[in-house]
């Protein structure tokens, strides 16, 4: 394996003027530069990283943490972390929890044992432990989707609260009456606004729930709930899902009791696929735009990192995008 002394030799300049070319590049001539990058390829040189740290105490890598991989919402956020952090020279570790807070604080304490520099969170709640722990740590942290008012610490979000009234709203508007709520779970924050939201519309036009579930934010959770929901006499002509795989569950439990969404029963969700990234997209529902809040929240880790940001923490709330599609129409008896 070629050392920076082997590349220094083969290129006729000192060790330090290698480490110039690949730390600050701007500060070599462009013929040495060239001469120097070129035996670099030659070698096939990769510099020792560790040395770098214990010179600099930076590892050049920062962490992204999940609720969920497998969510679209996640995946947009892995992307805009990864291309913002790589502007600046950064590396990105990527990690999930689960859904499970114990799993996230378990990661965060692997992730700090790696040493990486600092942690964009997208967070299973808005406790403030896994926070304090991170700064605890002396590490530069920001948070994805969620207030934290138990921290002082950079905030990138959306009001899903007011999101949720709008979504309610527009089903009010539609004629429905009836309406029912499948969230998240009653400990996570955004199943908290999105049911707060919605229980304020209907209370705005006089009317009480039919029906407030919560489940898991999965396909089976939507699924369970669903069925019990409009597998009893009491149905509801509508229902507001709190995100997209609760959605589906909703909508294959309706199938399956024999009933067509919309013309028997509409659903509105949270965060439904986008319409510039499916051909035929089917909910009706608010977008969050997921890329934005993940390069903002990356841009104000990086601030904090290059000694660019030092007050105290800031909060950006970003608005929703609400799109109509084919899951909701007025209710059975206006058609």
């Amino acid at each position: 394996m070629a050392t920076i002394r082997d590349v220094a030799d083969r290129a006729g300049v000192a060790p330090m003027t290698v480490s110039r070319v690949l730390n600050n590049p701007d500060s070599v001539s462009p013929k040495t530069r060239s001469r120097v990058e070129a035996v670099i390829a030659e070698l096939k040189y990769v510099p020792n990283m560790i040395g770098q740290t214990l010179r600099t105490n930076r590892t050049m890598v920062i962490a992204l943490v999940v609720a969920d991989i497998s969510n679209p919402f996640a995946i947009q956020q892995i992307r805009s972390v990864g291309d913002t952090a790589r502007r600046d020279g950064y590396t990105v570790l990527f990690t999930h929890t689960e859904a499970s807070e114990e799993n996230e604080l378990t990661q965060l304490r692997a992730l700090v044992q790696r040493r990486v520099d600092g942690i964009v969170l997208a967070p299973v709640t808005n406790r403030p432990d896994s926070v304090d722990f991170v700064q605890g740590q002396g590490l530069p942290i920001s948070v994805i989707g969620y207030p934290m008012p138990g921290n002082d610490v950079d905030v990138v979000r959306c009001d899903t609260g007011t999101a949720s009234r709008q979504l309610t709203d527009y089903l009010l508007d539609l004629g429905h009456k009836r309406l029912a709520m499948l969230s998240g779970p009653s400990e996570i924050v955004s199943a908290l606004e999105r049911t707060d939201g919605f229980i304020s519309a209907l209370r705005g036009a006089g009317l009480s729930p039919v029906a407030l579930r919560n489940a898991p934010f999965t396909v089976e959770g939507g699924y369970q709930m669903a069925l019990s929901v409009l597998g009893g006499h009491d149905r509801p002509s509508a229902m507001v899902t709190a995100n997209n795989f609760i959605a589906i569950g909703a909508a294959k439990a309706a199938r399956e009791l024999g009933m067509r969404v919309p013309e028997d029963v509409s659903i509105a969700t949270f965060d439904n696929a986008r319409s510039d990234s499916v051909l035929d997209p089917f909910f009706t529902g608010i977008i969050q735009p997921a890329a934005e809040m993940a390069e903002l929240a990356t841009g104000m880790l990086l601030g904090r990192l290059a000694g660019d940001e030092d007050g105290p923490g800031r909060e950006i709330i970003l608005p929703t995008r609400f799109e109509v599609h084919d899951s909701t129409a007025p209710p059975p008896a206006a058609n």
